[in-house]
């Protein structure tokens, strides 16, 4: 198999591959995604998403920035052009979807007037491009579950968005390893192929892949492939070791307690284990970073400086309860010294959306974690029963590591958890199908048997 070449040639090259070779892919891969298969796209896009300083590469070229939206749109146009019935499939996020994406739009046009700026009319206007980044994620989800329609091609994709993250892993095993961690500071911290999200988000990307992971685990019978995930997950716990996330801590044991109580009894010695033994476990750079202290022995401030962000934001609310002051507004506001995020995603978007706001959010992280639990309980194979346990732990572990900031609006954070999202939708559409045809074949009444007639 050649299509899905980038991943394997990122992982031997390092950062060697060079921008123009990805660029030409892309085009490639447009072409193809139009006129021969639609899910070749997907291959080639997803497993770029969390390396954004990969991306980062191609914005010097013609359009470059533009790679995700471009790819994006050939997936589309194949679908369009080869679709049988339906382009994007029946799912219960549909509706819920294009309601919350039409809710956004309009905040960002209330955020405007409160902001008094130019109407965010095109990509020109950087709030516009921001709230047009943002919807990116759920029709990536619709593309996802539209062109990914068997099983085989869904453990492609996977085992692709597994190397592309094992690449960011290495490097940043290459990276840190050779740093002393006797003591923690700052200087120690890395956001490897990350970007912008930092450190914090990069912690939030390993701990909810290390639960996907260990979610599906069980359910895979061959050994060797099981060995192999058990590596790849502690390269994912290594990098979230080092990342100094206390949110990302905290949201990888509460995945990690989930599945505990939902499925794997053994996982809850594990949980306790590390509850009652990490400060043995763990080097003296990560219990400082926890107890809040590093080098000079003095109290770190980032804690002070969050609760004053949200004792400011929790002023804004109140003077904008229902819907807020519009989409994208915060960062512009200049509230507390130089900082243009609350550190909570929830506050931010009751600040930003009001209550109508935090309501439809938190009903798509519910509705997510949903789609994986019902997955989880209805499917017969243990590839999808594992696919939506492993999506359940994710959305776990999304609702606990956004209380410490935004590790949702990012895409090269939470690019995977749609693309998964979309993986399990067409799990469960692909066991209803094989439901609805058992239950047909059980229907039909048997053919009466027709006795030739013997010749004396």
């Amino acid at each position: 198999m050649t299509l899905p070449f980038h991943p394997v040639l990122m992982f031997f090259a390092g950062g060697g591959i060079t921008p123009i070779a990805i660029y030409c892919g892309a085009i490639v891969v447009f072409l193809l995604s139009i006129f021969w298969r639609p899910q070749v796209g997907v291959y080639f896009l997803v497993p770029l998403l969390p390396l954004q300083t990969v991306r980062y590469l191609l914005h010097p070229l013609p359009f470059g920035e533009k790679l995700v939206d471009f790819v994006l749109l050939g997936v589309i146009l194949g679908l369009l052009i080869h679709r049988k019935g339906r382009v994007f499939p029946q799912t219960p996020l549909n509706v819920f979807l294009v309601v919350w994406a039409v809710f956004h739009y309009v905040s960002l046009w209330r955020g405007a007037l409160f902001l008094g700026v130019d109407l965010p009319w095109w990509v020109s206007d950087p709030r516009f491009s921001n709230w047009k980044n943002y919807m990116i994620m759920p029709l990536l989800f619709m593309t996802v579950a539209a062109a990914i329609k068997e099983k085989g091609q869904m453990q492609i994709l996977m085992a692709l968005m597994a190397v592309s993250v094992l690449r960011n892993n290495l490097g940043f095993y290459n990276t840190v390893s050779e740093r002393d961690f006797t003591h923690f500071s700052y200087g120690l911290r890395y956001a490897g192929t990350l970007g912008y999200a930092g450190e914090n988000g990069l912690a939030a990307f390993e701990a909810q892949t290390a639960l996907f992971c260990i979610g599906l685990m069980p359910f895979i019978r061959r050994k060797a492939v099981k060995i192999a995930m058990l590596g790849f997950v502690v390269s994912c716990l290594y990098c979230l070791l080092f990342a100094f996330s206390r949110g990302g801590y905290l949201g990888f044991l509460a995945g990690l307690l989930f599945l505990g109580v939902l499925y794997e009894r053994k996982l809850l010695v594990l949980f306790l284990g590390l509850v009652l033994s990490w400060q043995a476990l763990v080097p003296k750079a990560v219990s400082e970073r926890i107890f809040m202290t590093y080098e000079d022995g003095q109290i770190d401030s980032s804690a002070g400086e969050r609760v004053t962000i949200w004792q400011d934001a929790l002023t804004l609310i109140e003077q904008r309860p229902i819907f807020g002051s519009g989409f994208d507004t915060y960062e512009f506001m200049n509230r507390v010294d130089e900082f243009r995020d609350t550190h909570n995603i929830y506050l931010k978007v009751l600040v930003e959306m009001g209550v109508l706001g935090l309501l439809l959010f938190l009903a798509l992280l519910l509705k997510s974690l949903g789609v994986g639990y019902r997955l989880f309980r209805a499917a017969e194979d243990p590839v999808f029963r594992g696919i939506g346990l492993g999506l359940a732990a994710v959305m776990v572990c999304t609702l606990v590591v956004n209380l410490f900031g935004d590790r949702w609006m990012y895409l090269q954070v939470t690019g995977y958890t749609f693309a998964l999202l979309g993986l399990a939708v067409r799990a469960q559409i692909i066991t209803n199908e094989a439901r609805d045809a058992s239950a047909e074949s059980e229907e039909q009444p048997a053919q009466p048997v027709v006795l030739e007639p013997v010749g004396v």
